[in-house]
């Protein structure tokens, strides 16, 4: 019997998944960003509403971003030039030119969108200096923040790793000029600041320690007009490659092209349904997420509950690793039968770790915790499982042992 048992076993361990139901919370009205790193999950959740500008703290970098999706508007004052700033009137606002972040490039913000492209040394609202190596401000911005108040502003120069730059009401007072320094966020993408708190912020996580960001951003839509969406964003240095009309499961990372724009996972992954005022979302669609060190995700978005909770559903799999220094605790597991038609299943697995407990953890499509177990056996160990409490549909079976965790989709009957 235990023959057969292991070789039952064997068999049923060649094609075992790596794959792990989660969640992240972006709370009410999208209020939050989460940043998410593939191996080990969310690194960060936190407010997205408390800043104003974001600055590149990369070596070469320029890009000054606004927070777009808070309301942040941003235009070029068309009524004067530099020296104007004493002079500087809201009157015609409405028919200004709205400046607005790239959301394909980190490196484009709204205030280097006005860059003239047949001169690379116009940076938007500087030029670049080849003998200095400073970037000296040529323009005058007017900025409407989210509380609808009206500030004028200017970038001076960025110089020896510093952005300096100055605002103040539109007659002139509360002016106050500051700064931002590079090398406070060297291991960040940016560093922020609020106008409105008078305040410089370290929001932001290291910047090789996350893949993707779950946030609400702008983007231009078929007909131009600018609006916000709720989707995902990737890191720089990362790749994506789309998979659409495929089977997930089956779906190889080869026959799909990776590409570099930030936004390649981006919103429509979803689309609102008018009739039950819910989200759809698209089953046969994922994406393949790959690092500067080749290692390569497969995610599949499955679930977006919309504003009243900013909750995405997804599913994560490991489907190339690069790094041969970890040693998995995890040296197979199992779930057998699956689907499950009697409520019931049996699980099959073999781990190394002899100082830390082992659980089961059953979640279900909405990536809400329905069941878990704690597992105390080491080495080669079988267990029944009831799934007489659960109703019939599709679930995900994590098991964790120590640092490695898998992941299987079962199907209940």
């Amino acid at each position: 019997m235990k023959n057969y048992i292991s070789l039952a076993f064997s068999l049923l361990i060649l094609n075992i998944s790596a794959q792990e139901a989660d969640s992240v919370f972006l709370q009410t009205g999208y209020s939050n960003q989460s940043y998410y790193n593939l191996n080990t999950g969310e690194v960060a959740n936190i407010d997205n509403n408390d800043w104003d500008l974001a600055f590149s703290s990369g070596g070469y970098g320029s890009a000054i971003r606004i927070n777009s999706q808070a309301n942040i508007k941003l235009y070029t004052y068309p009524n004067g030039a530099i020296n104007d700033w004493a002079s500087i009137d809201t009157i015609g606002i409405s028919n200004w030119k709205e400046l607005h972040n790239s959301d394909t490039s980190w490196s484009i913000g709204a205030f280097n969108s006005s860059a003239d492209p047949t001169n690379g040394m116009d940076l938007g609202w500087g030029i670049y200096s080849t003998i200095t190596h400073h970037i000296t401000g040529d323009s005058l911005h007017v900025i409407k923040l989210a509380n609808g108040d009206f500030k004028k502003l200017q970038i001076i120069k960025l110089a020896s790793g510093t952005y300096n730059f100055k605002y103040a009401n539109l007659d002139g007072s509360n002016e106050v000029v500051t700064s931002v320094s590079k090398t406070a966020y060297s291991t960040k993408n940016f560093g922020y600041y609020s106008i409105q708190n008078k305040a410089e912020l370290d929001r932001e996580p290291i910047s090789s320690n996350w893949h993707i960001v779950f946030t609400k951003y702008v983007t231009k839509l078929g007909s131009g007009t600018m609006y916000g969406v709720t989707g995902v964003l990737s890191n720089k240095d990362i790749q994506i490659a789309k998979a659409e009309n495929v089977d997930v499961n089956n779906v190889d990372h080869n026959s799909h092209s990776f590409v570099s724009p930030i936004n390649s996972i981006g919103y429509n992954w979803k689309s609102f349904n008018m009739s039950s005022f819910s989200y759809d979302i698209q089953d046969s669609l994922c994406y393949f997420v790959k690092d500067i060190s080749e290692n390569i995700w497969k995610i599949q978005l499955i679930g977006f509950e919309g504003s009243s909770t900013g909750k995405i559903n997804f599913i994560k799999e490991s489907i190339v690793s690069a790094n041969t220094m970890d040693i998995d605790e995890i040296n197979s597991f199992a779930i057998y039968p699956n689907p499950s038609t009697n409520k019931e299943v049996t699980i099959l697995y073999d781990v190394n770790n002899h100082s830390t407990d082992n659980y089961l953890n059953i979640y279900n499509a909405n990536g809400s915790l329905v069941d878990t177990h704690k597992l105390n056996s080491i080495g080669f160990t079988q267990k029944k499982i009831s799934l007489s409490h659960l109703n019939s549909g599709v679930y995900f079976v994590n098991f964790i042992c120590g640092n490695s965790r898998i992941t299987e989709k079962l199907l209940v009957q």
